[in-house]
This record gives structure tokens, sequence and C-alpha cells, in this order.
């Protein structure tokens, strides 16, 4: 039983993987300039 259970996780590890690899990898730089961006804006319009 512990066997099948090991075999199952493997399995699910692998297909997690997979769809894990089709997914567009992400700009960390970029999500920060627009988040620096964006608060920027929000500091100009509350002081205003």
């Amino acid at each position: 039983m512990t066997i099948l259970i090991v075999i199952l996780l493997i399995i699910i590890i692998l297909l997690l993987l997979h769809i894990n690899s089709k997914l567009p990898g992400r700009d960390y730089i970029q999500e920060a300039l627009k988040r620096d961006q964006e608060r920027a804006k929000q500091k100009e319009n509350s002081s205003e």
C-alpha cells in the first residue's frame, strides 16, 4: 500500500512539473517596476 502511495505521489509531482513547464516565465523586474509606478501614481493622486 505504501508503495502505491509513493508511486501516485511521484506521478502527481511529474504532472505538476509538466504543467509548470508550459507556463510562461515571470519577469520579476518588470512586475516590480509596474508596482513602483502604480505606487508613485497613488502617492501623486493622494497628495493633490
